[in-house]
Parts: C-alpha cells; structure tokens; sequence
C-alpha cells in the first residue's frame, strides 16, 4: 500500500498465479490498461487470444494466463 496517499495500486492487488483466484474482465481490463469490453472481445471469438474459464455464462481468468497474454 502507497503510506504517502493511503491508497494501493492495482499492481499490489493482482492474484499471484498460486493465489487460486479467478479475475473478471473488469480486473484484467485494469491490469491490461484496457476497456472490459476489450478484454472480452479479445477472449471471446473464433480465434480467443486470452484463455478464459467459464463459470456458467460468466467469464473468468486465470491471472497465469493473463501473464502469459502479456
């Protein structure tokens, strides 16, 4: 955590790969830097370019996976 502002940076909250914990689009989007609507498209289509999990209709992404895209 940022002691000079009080705040965290979202780099200090992104699951480790060990952490077991998936990420919504909104997630990835602000680890990317990019919109949620970006990051959907990007893992939805003919020819995904990030792998996603699929939990019922929602997606979801593992943060090695994230990694890897990057």
């Amino acid at each position: 955590m940022n002691q000079l502002f009080g705040v965290s940076t979202f780099a200090e909250n992104v699951p480790t790969p060990r952490s077991g914990r998936l990420l919504g689009p909104a997630d990835v989007a602000r680890w990317l830097g990019v919109s949620p609507g970006w990051v959907r498209d990007h893992a939805t289509g003919k020819q995904p370019r990030i792998k996603t999990v699929k939990v019922g209709k929602l997606l979801r992404f593992r943060p090695e996976d994230v990694e890897e895209f990057i």
